[in-house]
């Protein structure tokens, strides 16, 4: 079994692609010849996409050019050095890889697993995988979810079953930190080209006015915004930077706003800054923890001592001054100490 080159196309990030661009004799500094533009402009399509609706499209006309594309993307943003946008991007990829994955060959799962990552995968049979364990322990801990626990898995020897869904899941993962990783190194000084500098500078726009969007919807609805818990004020900040939070630093953000009076529409606006925002999973969710869905029940936010569990506690002064234990009970505290008034829906 190998890899085609329509392959490597779609996995850039394989072994075999790298090699394939050895092969090539490709340089660096080819990459700004205007002979090459054509490569340019997929690397800046690739980022763009990521920008403005989070993904990036496969595209199997010219199949080299998406393989020097997706590994001259990791150049442009390391030069641009805006790690928000790199790890947009990075998510943005990694989710295209992941959808290319989990409905190709088994075999080119294994095949990828064994020979870019030096993973330990055993095929047993038609979507059903086994990974050493060493092996899936180095991403499976970015999934917060019960049944990414290793106490939670099938465990054999030291070798962990996994379907074709979820080794797939752990493939797309390492390709996203291996993406942000290279972004976010910093180039040395180079003198680039005025035009390349231009579209660089474009980019840099595009982003600004993506990130100026997100940031003035922190300011809308009822909720007192100096009033937020610390532990509130900092995932707020995670958020706005593009970086990508775990199920329950997502769940006790959305829970808090909306208990604190922001409006749905508000809160699924406030998570297009999150690095792999798909806005319709993110409606469907804010909307079941707003109670509009499923059983109707409205979600708490966590209390201060689930928080510290998951390791989002913060606690400030005024924290320790007031005993506080709820991040609501901080929030009402605040706004009656500065004369305010709760939100609607601000009481719990």
């Amino acid at each position: 079994m190998y890899l085609s080159r329509e392959d490597l196309a779609k996995y850039p990030f394989c072994r075999e692609a790298k090699e394939y661009i050895s092969s090539l004799g490709f340089t660096i500094d080819e990459v700004f010849n205007p002979d090459f533009s054509i490569i340019l402009d997929r690397v800046f399509e690739r980022i763009e996409g990521a920008v403005r609706i989070g993904r990036v499209e496969t595209r199997l006309i010219d199949l080299d050019l998406e393989i020097l594309s997706f590994n001259i993307a990791p150049i442009i943003l390391s030069i641009i050095g805006d790690n928000a946008l790199s790890m947009r991007y990075a998510v943005a990829e990694a989710k295209r890889v992941y959808e290319e994955l989990r409905v190709d060959d088994d075999y080119k799962l294994q095949l990828i697993s064994v020979n870019s990552f030096n993973w330990r995968v055993r095929f047993l049979r038609p979507g059903a995988f086994q990974i050493f364990f060493a092996d899936f322990l180095q991403f499976s801990p970015a999934f917060e979810a019960f049944n990414w626990k290793l106490v939670n898995r099938s465990v054999i020897g030291g070798w962990v079953y996994v379907s074709r869904g979820e080794l797939a899941r752990l493939i797309s993962e390492r390709v996203k930190n291996e993406i942000f990783s290279k972004s976010s190194q910093p180039m040395p000084s180079i003198t680039l080209p005025s035009n390349v500098m231009d579209r660089i500078e474009g980019l840099r726009k595009i982003f600004s006015s993506y990130r100026r969007v997100v940031e003035s919807e922190e300011v809308k609805g009822p909720m007192i915004e100096s009033a937020m818990p610390p532990c509130i004020r900092s995932l707020m900040n995670g958020l706005l930077k593009g970086e990508s939070m775990p199920h329950m630093a997502r769940f006790t953000l959305a829970t808090f706003l909306l208990n604190a009076g922001r409006s749905v529409d508000d809160v699924v606006k406030l998570f297009t800054a999150s690095a792999d925002y798909d806005e319709k999973m993110t409606r469907y969710q804010v909307e079941h923890i707003a109670g509009l869905r499923g059983s109707r029940t409205k979600y708490s936010t966590p209390k201060c001592s689930t928080l510290k569990t998951f390791g989002l506690c913060f606690p400030d002064d005024f924290c320790v001054l007031k005993k506080v234990k709820h991040p609501m009970t901080y929030y009402k505290l605040k706004v009656k100490s500065s004369g305010g008034g709760v939100g609607k829906g601000g009481s719990n």
